[in-house]
């Protein structure tokens, strides 16, 4: 059988039914949005002391409807800045599920702190008469990963708003939101809130272990493609593209580095608009990602609840944005200098893990 490259994602999604019955009909009834938004409260209350509190909008103060309004409270500090939450999908929305900026935080001339206000903007499905928002594991994700940005904003204070929350290089600027993907890929954080919407029945601790597992399979495939994307881009932005047409590249580095050949007549690339609105930085997922697995593995993997690790966190890394330079943040949060062998032997390491937790699963 030859394998097309748009093959992998229906594939891949086999493959993890077969080795671990995770099924999305099976598995999105425990995935309400409420109970979701539940688990992130929980989470930012151990980790930073603060909850999500929803507020009344005022008539015109938002886009939609259905757009929530969040104030992010902490316990002695109050109120550190406002989350407008754009859920749902509806007509004309775009479908690209992103975190902006409305108002950077910075200091005032009087010494106050003029409050972040931010947007998450995701497309999850409306609520129905009798079923709320039901959301799958993949959409489960970006909800953290987006949150991961919010909080950025949220618990950033720095002098000058345009170097606030995630206005900073954006191979830092991914840091936050990729981390809180190991939270959520955490069966002990996924089992303190899935919970069927109907009968309140927890999911099974079986059925969260086999669910955080089929995340590790196929790693190295995405890895792979992964670092096939940052090659194109930079590849793409190079000055040795001017009299070559882009299809030409993408064969060309297609061919080169990716498992899966190029097939004759596409041109995907077209449609994927990281390639344009990164700008030769696509290379920032997986820096991000190495260096978020960094601070996973020496900080929050043995209690993803700590709460002295996630105060070192916010003050270490979330609260200065782009004030710092972020090789001293991270090195500062590690204490370690940060080499690039370091990085890739975090994503290696990665790769280390994600085997033996499929090798634990077949015992």
């Amino acid at each position: 059988m030859t394998v097309m490259p748009w093959d992998p994602p229906y594939y891949t999604a086999l493959g993890r039914h077969k080795i671990f019955g995770v099924n999305n009909n099976d598995v999105t009834p425990y995935l309400s949005l409420g109970c979701c938004m539940e688990g992130l409260n929980t989470l930012f209350k151990h980790l930073y002391n603060v909850t999500l509190q929803k507020l009344e909008v005022q008539p015109g103060e938002v886009w939609s409807y259905d757009v929530h309004k969040l104030a992010v409270v902490h316990e002695t500090e109050g109120v550190l800045g406002y989350i407008y939450c754009d859920f749902f999908e509806r007509a004309g929305k775009q479908n690209h599920d992103c975190h902006y900026t409305i108002q950077g935080g910075r200091e005032r001339e009087d010494g106050s702190y003029q409050l972040p206000v931010v947007v998450l903007h995701l497309n999850f499905p409306s609520p129905q008469q009798s079923v709320p928002s039901l959301l799958t594991p993949g959409m489960l994700e970006n909800l953290f990963h987006e949150f991961g940005h919010a909080m950025h904003s949220m618990l950033g204070r720095t002098k000058y708003q345009h170097v606030t929350g995630t206005r900073c290089p954006t191979d830092f600027a991914e840091v936050p939101s990729v981390l809180m993907e190991y939270f959520v890929s955490d069966p002990r954080v996924l089992s303190t809130f899935t919970r069927h919407y109907r009968t309140g029945e927890p999911l099974s601790q079986w059925s969260v272990k086999n669910l955080c597992r089929s995340k590790k399979v196929f790693a190295s495939s995405d890895m792979q493609l992964q670092v096939f994307y940052s090659l194109l881009d930079q590849r793409l932005h190079s000055r040795k593209t001017s009299d070559v047409s882009t299809t030409d590249i993408l064969q060309e580095v297609q061919n080169k580095y990716y498992g899966i050949p190029y097939e004759k007549n596409t041109a995907w690339h077209l449609r994927f608009g990281h390639l344009v609105g990164y700008g030769a930085k696509y290379y920032s997922y997986l820096l991000s990602r190495a260096v978020a697995s960094r601070i996973w593995q020496q900080c929050f993997k043995s209690n993803p609840f700590d709460r002295s690790m996630g105060e070192r966190y916010r003050q270490k890394i979330l609260a200065h944005g782009g004030g710092q330079n972020p090789n001293d943040l991270i090195q500062d949060m590690l204490n370690e200098t940060t080499t690039t062998d370091k990085l890739v032997e975090s994503l290696v390491q990665e790769l280390d893990i994600s085997r033996a937790v499929i090798e634990q699963s077949d015992d």
